[in-house]
């Protein structure tokens, strides 16, 4: 193996003195079964740290590893979270129109039913029909209204 720098050469050679399962880690590489029984063990989380701060240090004197390390981490790091915020989508749209249209004097019911009348085809989750209500406009506005600063 050719390298281009005696840093990196210093970190391969780090890195052939860990063990096999330190150097996965380190790496990123996937762990087979024997390495995480291996991680299991007493010490080994301090040992997998030590490690890390000692390759780290290495790493500072080879910016475009340490960029590569890090972006590994962020990569790991985002993979772990959830792809989307858990919950029903927000129908701000909805209540913005709902909301000037109770600006120009319409009262819940009248709103719900010139909403309906704009947008039929609102379904839920599972695909049945979902039509405005005089309540849910009401609910709607209420929820705009505390959310919304007062203009002083």
């Amino acid at each position: 193996m050719t390298f281009s720098s005696p840093e990196e050469k210093e970190i391969e050679d780090f890195l052939a003195r860990q063990l096999q399962w330190v150097r996965r880690a380190l790496r990123r590489e996937p762990l087979s079964f024997e390495d995480m029984s291996a991680l299991q063990q007493v010490g080994a989380f301090e040992t997998l740290g030590e490690a890390r701060d000692q390759y780290l240090v290495l790493l500072q004197q080879c910016p475009e590893k340490l960029r590569q390390y890090r972006d590994s981490e962020a990569e790991f790091a985002l993979s772990q979270l959830p792809s989307l915020p858990s919950g029903r989508p927000r129908e701000d749209r909805l209540a913005l129109e709902a909301t000037k249209l109770r600006e120009a004097g319409f009262l819940p019911a009248a709103i719900a039913r010139k909403l309906n009348d704009k947008y039929p085809d609102r379904t839920d989750r599972k695909g049945h029909m979902k039509p405005l209500t005089a309540g849910a406009v009401r609910k709607m506005l209420a929820r705009r209204r505390q959310s919304t600063p007062d203009k002083t």
